[in-house]
């Protein structure tokens, strides 16, 4: 992986070999890693391709000139999405930033019976922001060549019927359930494209929130003999997941 800053551009931002940079991330490249005119930078197109850039112009627009096509592709060939129950305080930034690294696709915070935080609706919309930032930062940081989309807050009757979609759409879902004592991943035999893992919140699930998410198709696995932190068991399951279907190890 290359050191250079990485940073994702938005429509119109690359036209005939140039590129025009403003906002936080024209104030980043000056201010923050102070780089000069003629430092290189990576640039990720909206198509996902990644472009060396050469910095022509410096200030609140940042001005470069591509130099070549960079020609790697750090995405899993499994698409990956990650339901993950709220959780209090920094845990579910952690969670967040680590997914990302970790190459999951799309992150869907919800609520259930035992959720501890409670989040009005403006909190919920500043969570979310902040929650994408993090998000971006860790693609960038991780060489990513997409930024994984984290939703608005679900609800969990949301989190059933999106389960129940996908599931219709041959997508594998698998429930982290501290209750199942026999099946773990390595019974699940399906070669899938497409995987939900779904994890539980602080207080866990309901016994009938978790015949609902069953019904909806998803299969309930145990993680092994201990019980993990909410925040710990999804990135466990991201990463046995990416092992065994994605390109982890």
């Amino acid at each position: 992986m290359s050191d250079l800053a990485r940073f994702f551009l938005q429509t119109g931002q690359l036209d005939s070999g140039r590129v025009r940079i403003y906002g936080d991330d024209a104030h980043h490249i000056t201010r923050v890693l102070r780089l000069r005119v003629n430092d290189k930078i990576e640039c990720v197109n909206q198509d996902g391709k990644v472009y060396q850039v050469r910095l022509a112009k410096l200030g609140s627009e940042v001005i470069g000139v591509v130099e070549g096509v960079l020609h790697s592709d750090p995405e899993s060939p499994l698409v990956v999405t990650l339901y993950q129950g709220l959780a209090k305080g920094d845990k579910m930034d952690l969670v967040i930033q680590k997914a990302v690294e970790l190459g999951a696709a799309e992150i869907i915070p919800f609520t259930s019976r035992y959720t501890v935080v409670k989040l009005e609706d403006k909190r919920a919309k500043a969570r979310h922001q902040r929650w994408q930032r993090i998000a971006l930062e860790a693609a960038k940081q991780s060489g990513r060549t997409r930024v994984p989309e984290v939703s608005e807050l679900h609800s969990f009757p949301e989190v059933v019927n999106s389960v129940q979609g996908r599931q219709n759409e041959g997508e594998l879902a698998v429930l982290a359930y501290e209750a199942e004592k026999t099946q773990g991943i390595k019974a699940l035999q399906k070669q899938p494209a497409r995987v939900s893992v779904i994890v539980g919140p602080e207080g866990g699930f309901a016994p009938e929130e978790v015949e609902s998410l069953k019904f909806a198709g998803a299969k309930t696995v145990t993680l092994g003999p201990r019980i993990l932190r909410t925040e710990t068991a999804g990135l466990v399951l991201l990463s046995i997941i990416g092992y065994r279907w994605g390109d982890l190890g």
